[in-house]
C-alpha cells in the first residue's frame, strides 16, 4: 500500500450505529463522509457532500443543498433520501451516539415510541428530503455546533439497496441489519477510499475511490491497516519499516522514546481525560451476587478519588507530559481557537479559572481550594468512616477492569490498588479483559469500577456534559441527578452564550464533586510517523483526513 498503519487497537464494528471507539472513527473517515468533513489543518468542518446550507431566521431549520453528482462506491447517486434512511436507523435501533440526534425536532419522542412498538408518523420529525439534493434539518433548539455534528460518522448516509440482504426482522416488528453490510464485498460507501479487502484480526486495505466527488485531491491510491495486538511487535513493524505511522504509541515505549530524544515521537495535548467510572447503582449486578452498591454512596466514591495521588501515576507510568485531572473537562487552551470557560469552574466560590490559574491549582498541596476533588488522604479517610467503613473495615472487594490493549492502564490499575490498600485500607483486584469483552462489559453496566477515557467528539462543551444525563447510553455509570439533567436540559435551550456556558460549568462541577467519575489525568496524544510522512499530524482531537495522507518514498 502507499500508506500503512497501526490503528489504535483492531476495530470493533464498522456499523455506524453501534460505532463508539477512536479506531472505529478513524477508519471510517478513510471510507465514509457526510454533509461536512473536516479540514486536514484546523480540523473544523467544511463542505463535503453539501455545498452549503440556508438557516432560517430563528436558527432552527437548517437545508442542506447537496452536492450535485456525488456518487456511492457502485456508482448510485447520494440522495437526500439517503441521509433521512440513515439518520431514521439511529433512531429505531439506539446506539451510544443516538442522544446526539434528540437535538432534532421529535426525533426522542419517536425514538421513545418506535421502542414502545407505537411510533409516531416519522413524518413528524424534522428530518425529510423535499427533492434529491435537498435535506432539511428541523431542531428544537438552536445548535450552533450542528456543523461538528454532521460532519462526526453517526450523521453520515448509508445506502439502502446494498443493506438489504443483510436485514434481520424480529417477532416485534423491530429490524436490523447483520454487521456484514460493513465489510467487502458487500459494502458500499462514499468516502475517499472503499474497503476492499477485510483479513480478520489481520489487516484492512481501502483503494482510493474512483466514484469519489474529489478524487483528484485523494493522495494515496492504497491504504493498509495492519492489525497487531502486541506494543513491542507494532513498534518492530514501524522500526522495520512495514508501517509508516503507528497511531497511538503504549505509554511505556513513548517515555522511553522521549527520553531518547526521538523526533519521529509526535504528541500534542489532547481534548480528552482518562479517568475512572465508578458504578452508581444502589444494587450491584448480578455477576457480582447483587445487594447494596457501596458505590452508591457519594461519601466512599468521594474518599475514593481524594485518595488517588494522580502526581504519581503522570510522573512514573504514563511520563509524557500529562496533566493530573481534578476535573473531568480538559483545561483552556486545550483545543485551539476553541476556550472552555465551564471547565475551569468552581460552583463553590462560583469563580472561574483561565487555563494557567487551573494548572497552579492542581499543582498545589493537598487540601488546597479549587475545583474538583483534591488528593486529601486524611479527609477521605474520615469520608470513609462516616459511610460506614472506618479503617476500610467490611468494605467489599472490587475487581478494577481495564482492557489489555493498554499497558498503561495495567500499571495504573495495580498503582491504584496499592494506594487504596495503603491510604484506605481497602482491598481491590486488577483485572484486564480483552479490547470487546470489557467494552461489552462496562457498556452492559457489568463492572463496579473501571479505568476509561473520554475524547471530545466535536468542539462544544457539551460533548462531555450531555454523556452523563440519566438517558444517555454513554452514561456508563449510571449516574443519575435531576439536577444535572435540568442544567444540561436548560443550556440545550439557553440562546445566551454566556448563560449556557455557565449552566454547563455548573453540571460538570456536579460530576466532579459527586464523583460517579474519578479525573486521573488529561490526555496527551502520542504517535509516530517519518519526516516523509504527510497528513497525519497529532492533534488534540486525535482526527485523520485520509485523503491528505502520502508518503515520500
Amino acid at each position: 500500500a502507499d500508506f500503512t498503519f497501526i490503528n489504535r487497537g483492531d476495530i470493533f464494528t464498522l456499523d455506524i450505529n453501534q460505532m463508539s471507539y477512536m479506531q472505529d472513527f478513524r477508519l471510517t473517515y478513510g471510507i465514509r463522509e457526510g454533509l461536512y468533513s473536516l479540514d486536514s489543518k484546523t480540523y473544523r468542518p467544511i463542505p463535503a457532500g453539501a455545498t452549503g446550507y440556508d438557516l432560517s431566521e430563528d436558527k432552527k431549520i437548517w437545508t442542506f443543498h447537496l452536492r450535485p453528482g456525488c456518487k456511492w462506491s457502485n456508482g448510485d447517486p447520494i440522495r437526500a433520501a439517503d441521509y433521512v434512511f440513515s439518520w431514521r436507523r439511529m433512531l429505531e435501533e439506539p446506539g451510544e451516539y443516538s442522544y446526539l440526534f434528540e437535538y432534532i425536532a421529535n426525533a426522542k419522542n419517536y425514538k421513545d415510541t418506535y421502542g414502545a412498538n407505537s411510533p409516531i408518523d416519522f413524518k413528524t420529525v424534522g428530518i425529510e428530503a423535499p427533492d434529491d439534493l435537498t435535506l432539511r434539518v428541523t431542531l428544537n433548539n438552536p445548535v450552533p455546533y450542528l456543523l461538528d455534528l454532521v460532519a462526526f460518522p453517526p450523521f453520515y448516509p448509508r445506502h439502502e439497496k446494498s443493506m438489504e440482504p443483510f436485514k434481520v426482522m424480529s417477532a416485534d416488528g423491530h429490524y436490523s441489519y447483520r454487521n456484514e453490510y460493513t465489510r467487502p464485498p458487500a459494502v458500499v460507501t462514499n468516502g475517499p477510499f472503499v474497503l476492499t479487502r477485510w483479513d480478520f484480526k489481520r489487516r484492512l486495505i481501502l483503494e482510493k475511490s474512483e466514484t469519489y466527488w474529489d478524487k483528484e485531491h485523494v493522495k494515496s491510491k492504497s491504504v493498509e491497516m495492519v492489525v497487531n495486538d502486541s506494543p513491542l511487535g507494532q513498534y518492530l513493524q514501524y522500526q522495520t519499516g512495514q508501517v509508516d505511522w503507528l497511531a497511538d504509541v503504549p505509554g511505556d515505549f513513548a517515555a522511553e522514546l522521549k527520553a531518547k530524544g526521538r523526533t519521529d515521537l509526535r504528541s500534542s495535548p489532547a481534548f480528552g481525560t482518562a479517568f475512572l467510572t465508578l458504578l452508581c447503582s444502589p444494587q450491584l449486578p448480578e455477576s457480582f451476587g447483587g445487594g447494596k452498591n457501596a458505590l452508591a454512596d457519594v461519601r466512599v466514591r468521594r474518599a475514593l478519588a481524594m485518595a488517588i495521588d494522580k502526581q504519581f501515576i503522570v510522573d512514573n507510568i504514563t511520563r509524557m507530559g500529562e496533566l493530573p485531572a481534578r476535573t473531568y473537562v480538559p483545561p483552556d487552551g486545550t483545543l485551539p481557537g476553541f476556550t472552555w470557560r465551564a471547565g475551569s469552574y468552581d460552583h463553590n466560590s462560583a469563580r472561574r479559572y483561565t487555563a494557567e490559574e487551573m494548572r497552579a491549582l492542581l499543582a498545589r498541596p493537598p487540601g488546597m481550594d479549587g475545583p474538583g476533588l483534591p488528593y486529601n488522604v486524611a479527609e477521605a479517610k474520615r469520608l470513609l468512616a462516616d459511610a460506614g467503613y472506618p479503617d476500610g473495615k467490611g468494605f467489599p472487594t472490587f475487581p478494577i477492569l481495564f482492557n489489555t490493549e493498554s499497558t498503561a492502564r495495567a500499571k495504573i490499575a495495580q498503582a491504584l490498588e496499592n494506594q487504596w490498600k495503603q491510604t484506605l485500607n481497602i482491598d481491590t483486584e486488577v483485572q484486564g479483559l480483552e479490547g470487546k469483552i470489557y467494552h461489552q462489559k462496562t457498556n452492559k453496566k457489568d463492572y463496579v469500577i473501571a479505568l476509561v477515557g473520554w475524547f471530545g467528539d466535536y468542539p462544544d462543551a457539551s460533548t462531555f456534559t450531555d454523556k452523563y444525563k440519566s438517558t444517555s447510553l454513554q452514561n456508563e455509570c449510571d449516574y443519575k441527578s435531576d439536577q444535572y439533567d435540568d442544567l444540561c436540559n436548560r443550556a440545550e435551550k439557553e440562546p445566551d452564550a454566556d448563560k449556557r456556558l455557565l449552566m454547563l460549568s455548573q453540571a460538570t462541577s456536579m460530576l466532579d464533586d459527586d464523583a460517579p467519575i474519578i479525573p486521573l489525568y488529561h490526555h496527551v496524544n502520542v504517535s509516530m510517523y517519518r519526516d516523509n510522512v504527510f497528513g497525519c499530524e497529532t492533534n488534540p482531537r486525535n482526527l485523520t483526513v485520509f485523503k491528505d495522507i502520502r508518503v515520500e518514498r
